[in-house]
């Protein structure tokens, strides 16, 4: 085994998932405190943070899943 390879790759992914599912959890309910409740000013940038890191999370699990995918391909 290599020293890039990870041991235990499908506990690697599962990890990977969950962290995925908390980021769209997470984007929703900013999407919901945007759109549904009524956020102070000051609580915007904030909000406009925690959306940018929760999807920069999606993308570097669905990025994952491309790389994985053209692996498998070659």
């Amino acid at each position: 085994m290599s020293e890039q390879e990870h041991p235990d790759p499908a506990k690697w992914w599962f990890h990977r998932r969950i962290m995925a599912y908390v980021s769209l959890f997470g984007l929703c309910c900013v999407l919901v405190a945007v759109f549904a409740v009524n956020v102070a000013e000051h609580k915007i940038t904030l909000l406009q943070t925690l959306a940018w890191v929760f999807s920069a999370n999606l993308l570097y699990y669905y990025g994952g899943n491309a790389v994985e995918a053209l692996k498998v391909k070659r």
